[in-house]
């Protein structure tokens, strides 16, 4: 059930058998809503994870990138939870640059948004002109939403489209003029998951952030800018967990019960 906290709305997923002892946050791209991330969380609570949606948008006198991300780290301190941040798109930026907070043990960043990169989620007279007064951008249209919503499940597709909603542009164009810049490195690891085909987050300038941002790497083929959903989603996550397995320790994840001692002869 979503609860308002300081105008961020979480969305709490419980698995029926919980097996791992972090919780994910999910941190959704510019334009959607918890409900675009339904099959993406679905599918982590069924393998065992506890998972929190975050309506990271909801708060539109917070337009500015810090402003997000500030939002955001207030919601995770509440929770009193160790996290790992699932970001997409925007939220993926946000994901490594809140991964420094203490809560965070780990965080992943799907098709990110990248520094000094404009997005073709900018383009558009009407969404140059809405910038100019500092009005909401529409969603992506034309050549542009089909690119974006590609890789999901046709039967999805237009419901996908339908929940579309404005948003604020200010943080996207912030990091398009590169004012936003690399996340400084730390001890949390760092995972980027995209797909070779994305004209959201091209692979050669994936590929250069990942190498600034100390991020391991994992490239989709064929894939575009949906990896939360349709024929991508079960690859993105294979790469998430294998990560995580691998950087925070089996031991650290699963909570499978201690074996039970021998019996006495």
């Amino acid at each position: 059930m979503a609860r308002p906290l300081e105008r961020t709305a979480l969305r709490w997923e419980q698995p029926a058998t919980r097996k791992f002892a972090g919780s994910i946050v999910i941190l959704p791209e510019l334009f959607t809503t918890n409900s675009h991330y339904s099959l993406l969380s679905g599918y982590l609570t069924s393998v065992g994870w506890e998972v929190c949606t975050v309506d990271a948008y909801a708060g539109l006198e917070r337009r500015r990138f810090a402003g997000l991300c500030d939002s955001v780290a207030e919601a995770i301190a509440a929770s009193g939870r160790e996290v790992i941040l699932l970001g997409h798109g925007l939220g993926g930026l946000m994901a490594f640059a809140l991964d420094a907070r203490a809560a965070v043990v780990a965080s992943v960043a799907l098709a990110p948004a990248l520094p000094g990169f404009r997005s073709p989620l900018l383009d558009g007279l009407r969404n140059r002109l809405a910038a100019i007064r500092g009005a909401l951008i529409r969603p992506p249209s034309g050549r542009a939403l089909f690119e974006f919503v590609a890789d999901a499940d046709r039967f999805q597709r237009d419901a996908l489209i339908r929940e579309l909603t404005p948003g604020d542009a200010t943080a996207l164009r912030e990091i398009a003029r590169g004012a936003i810049g690399v996340p400084p490195i730390g001890a949390t690891p760092r995972l980027i998951v995209a797909g070779d085909s994305d004209i959201f987050a091209p692979h050669e300038q994936v590929s250069r952030f990942a190498a600034v941002a100390g991020a391991q790497r994992a490239t989709l083929s064929g894939r575009g800018h949906w990896l939360v959903g349709g024929r991508a989603l079960e690859k993105t996550v294979n790469e998430l967990q294998r990560f995580l397995i691998k950087s925070l320790g089996r031991d650290l994840l699963l909570l499978y019960p201690p074996d039970p001692p021998d019996e006495p002869s």
